[in-house]
């Protein structure tokens, strides 16, 4: 008699617990871990001026709120 899993982690095949897998959660807790660590990489958070603080995602979005700023004494 074998146990079959039905809800097996995408990454690496690992079992996923049902509460987990009933979130939504296709990842065991070590392979979503992973995948968020590797995507918080590429997050920054900027703060505008006379405004909040924006959460950049994109390099580019960045640049060009870095040459819209005018800044400096002149």
């Amino acid at each position: 008699m074998s146990i079959e899993y039905k809800n097996l982690c995408h990454v690496c095949g690992d079992h996923v617990m049902q509460a987990r897998w009933a979130l939504g959660y296709k990842t065991c807790l070590q392979c979503g871990d992973a995948q968020a660590k590797k995507d918080r990489m590429g997050w920054c958070v900027v703060p505008m001026p006379k405004s909040n603080y924006i959460l950049v995602t994109d390099l580019t979005l960045l640049h060009g709120l870095n040459s819209s700023h005018k800044g400096g004494g002149k």
